[in-house]
């Protein structure tokens, strides 16, 4: 077990060499590529930025596969747990940035079932990505109210 983790890992000879393997394989395989002048432009950056060996470059490059990653998980999420509930504002749009989804949503007035609904894709989303630093928050709004969307947001349609 690792000093202070709370899983043990599941390390085994076989799960371990054949996951090195795969890892040395995929490598050759991108060394070869770009030998050959033949590895697809985002390879030939990551590669580029590792050979330079600029820490503030390949830090900046993680953060930028993870924000993608999470984000992209978090708004699926979202969108998954808001169509399981069949109901939908009559408008919706998302401002995205590099941590957090800001939600602009518009409901019928008196709509407590769709609001509801928001608040809670917006939680059962956050529960999840939360404790990555990545989190939705929404802004809910009634007919009634005509406020318009902000433009900095885009439209999302179901």
């Amino acid at each position: 077990m690792i000093a202070n983790s709370p899983v043990a890992p599941n390390f085994n000879n076989k799960n371990v060499k054949f996951w090195f393997d795969e890892l040395v394989e995929n490598i050759r395989i991108d060394q070869l590529l770009i030998e050959t002048d033949t590895a697809p432009l985002h390879k030939k950056n990551f590669y580029n930025t590792l050979f330079t060996g600029h820490e503030s470059e390949i830090a900046a490059s993680a953060r930028v596969s993870t924000s993608m990653y999470f984000i992209k998980n978090l708004l699926l999420d979202y969108v998954t747990e808001l169509k399981n509930f069949k109901l939908k504002p009559s408008k919706i749009a998302l401002d995205l940035s590099d941590a957090k989804i800001l939600v602009w949503a518009e409901i019928e007035d008196e709509d407590e079932e769709t609001e509801d609904a928001l608040i809670l894709a917006e939680a059962k989303a956050n529960s999840k990505y939360s404790d990555y630093g990545f989190h939705i928050t929404s802004t809910i709004v009634e007919k009634s109210d005509s406020m318009p969307i902000p433009p900095h947001y885009q439209t999302l349609s179901f």
